[in-house]
Order: C-alpha cells, then structure tokens, then sequence
C-alpha cells in the first residue's frame, strides 16, 4: 500500500504459537478464549507481521523476525516456521539483505531481533543485512547489555553482539528522526526501552505500535502480555498512543496478529476502541 510517499509492505517474520496465559497475562481463560480459541494445548498462533517501507531513497525494514538460529527443539517448542521467512519474504518482493540500509528494531525480544543475525557458510554469527545500520532505542540497549540475571534468557547476546562488532548499531532517544518521515516515540511499557515507530507522509499517518499492543485483542487496557516488564505503564500508554491514532484517523500496524496485519481504529463506547477496514497485509 502507499502511505504518501512510502511504499509500505508487510514482510513475514515467521509465525509461532504461544501459551494463552503468555500473550494475555492477568485476562481470565474464560474471557480471552471466546477471542481467540486455542489448541488442545492451550497455545495461540501468531505472525511477525514486519514491515518494508520504501520511498525511492530509502529502504527500511521495522523488525526482523525470529530468524534461523534457533535449536530444533526450540523450533518445535514455538511451532515456528521452517526456512528463512523474512529473506524468503523480502525476496518475494524483489529485495536482497543487502538492499536494506536501516533497520529499526522497536525491542530486542527474540521474535524482533533474532532475524537480525545469521549463521553463515561457516558457521559464524554474522548480520543478516551487512549494509543496514539498526537503530535501537538507547534505553533498551543498555537494558539488553547490562547483564540483569532476571533478564539474560530476554536478551540472547548471538541476536545483537554481531551487530555491535560490526559496527552497526545506532542509539536514538525517546523521540528522534530515523529517516525523513519517519521517527521512533519511545513508549516503554513491554520493555524499557520500547519503541513505536510513526511514519508519515502525505497527509497520512501510518503507527507501528509494537508489542504496547500486539494484535487487535489487546485494544483494551488491561488486555496485556505476561511479558510486559512494566505493565502499569503499558496500561497507561497503550489507550494514549490508541486515542491519537483514532482521533487522528492513523493506520495501526499490529506486529503479531495472525489475521490482521493492519487497520484504522476509532473508538468504542464500551469495548474502548475497535478495527474498521482491516487489512490481511499492506
């Protein structure tokens, strides 16, 4: 789709399925399953909804999937996908890892940032997009290489230490421009650090909100991951950052609802906010 002068596409990241008491925390079974009915074993499929934005001088990739590193038993504990879905994807749409010149990483949870790396020929952790400087909020890298011992299995070290040796990390603030027309807005909330990403152009406004809001069942404010590090505050930013995006008729992108990638919210009387036009993909 275009948004003003970007040309906007979702890109796969990999699908993965999830405990139900993971992806909706304190949100009683009995309420969350009449949304999302899970499998015998209680567990949701969802996607890495990532996206390319392209505007003839820049091509820029927000998040980057899960990646390929993961063991085989890894790999069947989160049901995920086979192959390399997001340079599958990217190829797909006629683009090569070396094309990509920023990525934007809004977390370095495992299923944001571990695309960002790979193993080569010789089995050494190398970047997935060699050519790509990744911008990462200043607060969640320090959280992510400060070594907390309550936080070592959220940060893998293999998805991100590459990348610094390499030379390609950039640190921005709670509000700075990645490229023209589009800026990162910390948020904090599922991490620290967390960043949405805004993009505009053209009149148009497009929000990658992140895990804030993961897929379009987590519209209200107490619906949130077991994950968030700091839940209040998710709780107080999430129908914040909603509220601008209805009032302001912006597209949400959401990064792991398994059937809708994308939609414009207005809000509800009693369920707060709810989708209209849905897209699958942009």
């Amino acid at each position: 789709m275009n948004l003003g002068n970007w040309q906007l596409d979702t890109v796969d990241g990999g699908s993965f399925s999830m405990d139900g008491g993971v992806i909706y925390g304190v949100v009683p079974r009995v309420l969350w399953e009449r949304v999302t009915p899970p499998d015998a074993s209680n567990r949701l499929r969802f996607r890495n909804n990532c996206v390319l934005a392209r505007d003839g001088e820049h091509t820029v990739l927000i998040d980057t999937g899960y990646g390929t590193k993961y063991s085989r038993l890894d790999r069947n504990f989160y049901s995920m996908d086979d192959g390399e879905p997001l340079v599958e994807s990217l190829a797909g749409l006629g683009v090569g890892p070396e094309e990509i010149d920023t990525v934007v990483l809004s977390h370095l949870h495992f299923d944001h940032a571990g695309g960002a790396t790979r193993y080569d020929g010789q089995r050494r952790l190398v970047p997935t997009f060699p050519r790509a400087r990744h911008v990462v909020g200043r607060l969640e890298w320090e959280t992510a290489v400060r070594g907390a011992p309550e936080l070592d299995r959220a940060y893998p070290m293999e998805n991100i230490g590459p990348l610094a040796e390499a030379g390609l990390v950039e640190l921005v603030g709670p509000e700075e421009t990645i490229v023209p027309g589009l800026r990162a807005r910390l948020t904090g909330g599922h991490t620290r650090g967390h960043l949405a990403v805004v993009m505009e152009s053209g009149g148009k406004t497009a929000l990658c909100i992140g895990d804030v809001c993961p897929t379009i069942a987590h519209l209200r404010r107490s619906w949130c991951l077991a994950y968030d590090t700091y839940l209040l505050h998710t709780r107080r930013v999430k129908p914040r950052l909603l509220g601008e995006a209805a009032d302001g008729g912006w597209l949400v992108v959401w990064p792991h609802d398994a059937n809708v990638a994308a939609a414009e919210i207005v809000r509800h009387p009693k369920r707060e906010f709810e989708i209209v036009a849905p897209r699958e993909r942009l």
